[in-house]
C-alpha cells in the first residue's frame, strides 16, 4: 500500500478539527437555546386559592348592606400568581397578585383594581382576597363577567424588600407587569379575555391607578386596550399633598407620613432618617415598617403632631426649599404633568382628612390645561376618608359595566 501523501494528512487533521469544532458550537449553541433569558412580566407561578359562588357574592353584597346596579352572574375561581418585575435597584424581581375569574363565559373584559396602603405583608389579595376591599370588589366584579386583577405590588404578598410607597414607577410597574403575567396565565388556561382593561383603586390605588394609566398609554407592547379610568382619593399632587401636611399642626394617620419617607429612604438611598424623623421615631422606623404590623398599629405608635414626628431641621428646609433631594423626589412622583388620553373619572369624598380633595381638583385642572377632555368629578359629600371607599367602589363598578 502506498503511504498517504503530506498533503492528505493535513487535509484530514484540518477536516477532523473542523467537525470537533462544529460539534462544539453546535453543543453551545443548544445550551444557550435551553436557558431562555427571564423578562419583566413573566409567569413565574400560579395556585388555584378558592372559588366563590354567585349566592355567596350576593348574600355577601347584602349582608354588607352595599347597593350596587350590577347583575351577579358567574361564579369565581380565585388564583395567587407570582411574576416579574423591577424592583427599586432595576433587577428583577418576584411580586404576587390575585386573579380572579369568572366560570362558564368567554370574551371577557378586564379590570385592574389597585389596592389602598397596606403595610403588613399578608394583608393582601393573594393570601386571602376578602381580606381586602379591592379583593371583594373584584369578587363583585368578577361575578359581572370581568376578569379581575389584584396587584399586591413591591414589598407585600411575595416580595420581601420595604414597599416602594407612592413611587410611581415602581408602582405602575408592578400593575403592568401583572396584566402581561394575567395574560400568559390565561393562554396557558384556555381563558379568552377580549383585552378590553378597565382600571381603578383606591387611596394609594388611586395614586398607582394614575401611575399605571400613565404608563399604560405609553407601552405600545401590552397586551391590552385601556377603555376607561377610575381613580379614587389619592394623592396624585404628591409634593402639594406633603407641604400641606408638613405644614399642618396634627394628621390623623401618622403612619401615612412615615412610610412615605421611610419607603423614600430606602428607594432613593439617603440614608437619612434620623435627619428627618425626630427621635425617638427615627430609630423606630426600620422595624415599624418590617412589614409585620398594621398601618393603625404603626400610627398607635407616632405621634400625630407633625412638629413631634419630624425634626425642626427637616421641616424648617422643606418649607424654605433647601431639602432639595426631598422636594426634587416628591416632585418626580407627582402624577400632573401630562396629557391623558383614556376617559377618567375621579371619585373623591369632600370631606376626605387623610387625603385633601383638592388632589382631584388640581388634577382636573391640570390635566384639562395639558388638553385632556375626558375627565370628569364624582364628589362624594361629607363622607371621611375610610367610609368613601365602598360608595367610590361601587361607583367604578357601575361605571366600567356601562361602558362595556
Amino acid at each position: 500500500m502506498k503511504p498517504l501523501h503530506k498533503f492528505s494528512l493535513l487535509a484530514f487533521q484540518h477536516i477532523t478539527e473542523l467537525v470537533i469544532f462544529s460539534v462544539l458550537l453546535f453543543s453551545c449553541s443548544g445550551d444557550q437555546e435551553e436557558q431562555p433569558t427571564e423578562k419583566r412580566g413573566d409567569l413565574i407561578n400560579s395556585e388555584h386559592i378558592t372559588e366563590y359562588t354567585a349566592s355567596f357574592i350576593e348574600a355577601a353584597l347584602k349582608g354588607y348592606n352595599v347597593d350596587v346596579d350590577i347583575d351577579i352572574e358567574y361564579d369565581v375561581d380565585a388564583y395567587s400568581i407570582t411574576y416579574l418585575t423591577p424592583g427599586p435597584d432595576g433587577s428583577l424581581t418576584e411580586a404576587s397578585g390575585a386573579l380572579m375569574i369568572p366560570k362558564g363565559t368567554s370574551d371577557m373584559p378586564a379590570i385592574s383594581f389597585q389596592h389602598g396602603t397596606e403595610t403588613m405583608r399578608t394583608l393582601v389579595a393573594s393570601r386571602d382576597p376578602l381580606s381586602t376591599g379591592e379583593g371583594f370588589a373584584g369578587m363583585v366584579s368578577t361575578s359581572t363577567g370581568f376578569i379581575t386583577f389584584l396587584p399586591d405590588y413591591l414589598g407585600l404578598g411575595v416580595s420581601e424588600i420595604l414597599h416602594p410607597y407612592l413611587h410611581a414607577e415602581l408602582s405602575a410597574g408592578a400593575v403592568t407587569d401583572m396584566l402581561r403575567a394575567g395574560d400568559s396565565f390565561c393562554k396557558e388556561n384556555n381563558i379568552t379575555p377580549n383585552h378590553d382593561l378597565y382600571i381603578g383603586g383606591y387611596s394609594e390605588g388611586g395614586y398607582v391607578t394614575l401611575a399605571a394609566q400613565r404608563e399604560i398609554e405609553s407601552d405600545k407592547d401590552l397586551p391590552f386596550n385601556l377603555i376607561a379610568s377610575a381613580p379614587a382619593a389619592g394623592p396624585y399632587d404628591l409634593y402639594g399633598t406633603a407641604t400641606y401636611l408638613i405644614q399642618t399642626d396634627e394628621y390623623p394617620e401618622p403612619a401615612f407620613m412615615a412610610y412615605l419617607f421611610t419607603a423614600y429612604n430606602d428607594v432613593y438611598n439617603w440614608n437619612r432618617l434620623d435627619e428627618i424623623f425626630a427621635a425617638p421615631y427615627a430609630d423606630m422606623m426600620p422595624g415599624l415598617f418590617d412589614a409585620t404590623k398594621t398601618t393603625s398599629k404603626i400610627s398607635s405608635e407616632l405621634p400625630k403632631k407633625v412638629s413631634e414626628l419630624f425634626t425642626q431641621n427637616f421641616i424648617s428646609g422643606f418649607n424654605n426649599g433647601t431639602e432639595s433631594e426631598v422636594i426634587n423626589a416628591l416632585k418626580e412622583n407627582t402624577l400632573l404633568s401630562w396629557t391623558p388620553v383614556t376617559p377618567i373619572r375621579f371619585f373623591h369624598s369632600n370631606a376626605d382628612e387623610i387625603v385633601p380633595y383638592q388632589n382631584s381638583l388640581n388634577a382636573i385642572q391640570e390635566f384639562r390645561k395639558n388638553g385632556a377632555t375626558n375627565i370628569e368629578l364624582k364628589t362624594i359629600d361629607g363622607l371621611h376618608h375610610g367610609d368613601a371607599a365602598v360608595p367610590a367602589f361601587t361607583g367604578m363598578i357601575e361605571w366600567f359595566d356601562s361602558l362595556r
